[in-house]
């Protein structure tokens, strides 16, 4: 067996050490594909920052694995290079003091107000100049209310020192109530005095409902954009463009197709699918079926272990019948539909519902109904019965 180092072992024409595809969750790809609207809109958030000017904040949603992480990360990207400073955060469901939330974003605003002036500082309630010279945290009382503080204290070292503030969080459906609406508000309150800070959410589709439902101020201004899979052009422009740009190699029209047809137009599959497909290539410069036949024994291997790691958070008990069940109604369907395949009442079955929720492998898309989080899941279940083995 020769030494990888020593003596070249790929049997690809293409370097994979070049491979620009990155199928992982949250990884910003090569290109995003049909993703120009939320894009656009992204940039024109940034844009306004970079002006020191208040955009107004926006909500990606969708399921999981079709590259809201991923976005917000490359909007950051692109922000920082234009001065604009960057915040991430990151809701947690089991953070329930919001103690990582409140960090992160006091660290972000310490960061900021490191160049700010003592007459600045005494404006801030949440920051205050230590006796060593860094920046401290001032007592603010409840978590809450230091998270709406410190947002608040962003709008305002951004104003004072003519920089752009751009905070992102993601997977807002953990900590709707307790961490969304107080940031919300402090967001709300610094557009409405023009401070110059952006925000950027991103959820499961049915993030922030509550919130639009109660109908207060601090979501007027909030939009929605929902990122669903890939149109045949969108998996097209995702696969093409990277082996254009990277290889100067052309895929063939039917390797595009075979592609869509294959990952549903499921963002990670389709990232899945073009590192297999430069992994496996004949030629430098085309992309023909005989590379996709390959490449796709890889994508079946990766995507049966995908759906197999996610089964295995399946609850035992009601948890796996109710999980069977939804994947014979097609993965989406009436709660009413399930209780009455199962037998069970709403009651029995509510804790397992909250369950396969909480582990992120369902979502509600209405009121009285339950779907897969991940598309596809339910065929595989069908396929495989593991709740047979």
């Amino acid at each position: 067996m020769p030494n990888p180092f020593e003596e070249p072992t790929s049997t690809g024409a293409l370097d994979p050490a070049a491979n620009p595809f990155r199928p992982g969750m949250g990884r910003v790809p090569p290109d995003f594909g049909g993703r120009e609207p939320a894009l656009r809109r992204a940039k024109v958030a940034v844009d306004r920052l970079a002006r020191c000017a208040a955009p107004p904040p926006v909500l990606y949603r969708g399921v999981r694995g079709v590259g809201k992480t991923a976005l917000l990360a490359y909007v950051r990207q692109q922000a920082e290079h234009l001065g604009v400073h960057t915040i991430a955060v990151e809701a947690d469901r089991g953070d329930k003091d919001l103690a990582a939330a409140r960090e992160t974003l006091r660290r972000g605003a310490a960061d900021v107000a490191h160049d700010a002036d003592e007459a600045v500082l005494r404006r801030c309630a949440s920051l205050r100049r230590g006796r060593d010279g860094t920046i401290e945290a001032r007592s603010t009382g409840t978590a809450a209310a230091t998270i709406e503080r410190i947002v608040a204290d962003l709008g305002l070292l951004g104003a004072a020192l003519g920089r752009g503030i751009l905070l992102t969080v993601d997977e807002v459906q953990e900590a709707e109530q307790s961490l969304l609406k107080p940031l919300l508000r402090a967001a709300h309150l610094a557009s409405q005095q023009d401070r110059p800070l952006g925000v950027l959410l991103s959820g499961l589709p049915s993030a922030a409902e509550t919130l639009f439902d109660e109908g207060q101020t601090y979501t007027e201004r909030l939009e929605r954009l929902e990122l669903g899979l890939l149109d045949h052009d969108g998996t097209v422009e995702a696969i093409r463009r990277p082996f254009e740009r990277e290889a100067d190699a052309l895929v063939d029209d039917h390797v595009l197709d075979l592609v869509h047809e294959e990952s549903g137009g499921y963002p990670w599959f389709v990232q899945l699918w073009g590192a297999a497909l430069w992994d496996n290539a004949r030629a430098p410069d085309r992309i023909g079926l005989a590379d996709a036949r390959t490449a796709g024994v890889e994508v079946h291997e990766r995507v049966q272990a995908f759906f197999a790691d996610r089964w295995r958070r399946v609850p035992s008990g009601r948890g796996t019948l109710l999980a069977v069940a939804l994947a014979e109604q097609g993965g989406d369907t009436e709660m009413g539909d399930l209780t009455e395949v199962l037998d069970l009442t709403h009651q029995a079955l509510s804790p397992a519902r909250r369950d396969l929720v909480e582990r992120g492998l369902c979502w509600a898309p209405a009121r009285g109904r339950l779907a897969f989080t991940v598309p596809g899941f339910a065929e595989w279940i069908g396929r495989a019965r593991p709740d047979r083995t």
